[in-house]
């Protein structure tokens, strides 16, 4: 016989924690970008620059101070934000721009949901209106396509048997380094 309880507290336990996957990968966006130099290749697609704009939102499910939003300037080299990042907070919210030579989007994404908001695409010169539609839907899907490429490779490694432990180490390495790259 199944114990009804146990099974509404696991159906509770997933309901109030479903985000974490979200909350593990922006952090990792934010790792991939600082420790990669900001430079990130997509097959097929080419090398791109990544990083974390003007808003990042840590949050964690304990302590005192359950949330920290930083924004304005560049939080992600914020005292404020490598602290967070000690005390076991992970991003909830954060706000990213993606750059090639001549264009640039910015989106911010919850990890919630994994939700695109606020999309900024690269601007569109052309004159006639379908053209200029056509151009918008393929900027679009270049954001898309990149971003499933970075959370395929996220989940590679977050599925993998022994590359999760280790990226957890490099993650935990990077967290700590920052507080000699934090400004005060």
């Amino acid at each position: 016989m199944i114990d009804k309880d146990f099974l509404y507290d696991g159906l509770r336990f997933l309901q109030t924690n479903r985000s974490f996957l979200g909350r593990e990968f922006l952090t990792w966006l934010w790792f991939v970008s600082e420790t990669e130099k900001h430079k990130v290749t997509i097959p097929d697609l080419g090398e791109f620059l990544l990083y974390v704009d003007d808003r990042i939102v840590l949050s964690s499910s304990g302590g005192s101070v359950h949330e920290n939003v930083l924004k304005g300037g560049t939080p992600a080299y914020a005292y404020e934000s490598q602290t967070a990042l000690r005390s076991g907070k992970l991003v909830d919210e954060a706000k990213f721009i993606l750059q090639t030579e001549d264009r640039q989007w910015m989106w911010t994404m919850k990890a919630e949901d994994l939700s695109i908001r606020g999309v900024r695409l690269p601007s569109v010169l052309e004159g006639n209106a379908a053209a200029h539609m056509l151009e918008r839907i393929a900027l679009t899907r270049t954001l898309v396509d990149v971003l499933d490429h970075l959370f395929q490779r996220f989940m590679g490694i977050r599925l993998s048997e022994g590359g999760f432990q280790n990226e957890l180490g490099l993650v935990s390495e990077w967290m700590h380094s920052k507080s000699s790259h934090a400004t005060y």
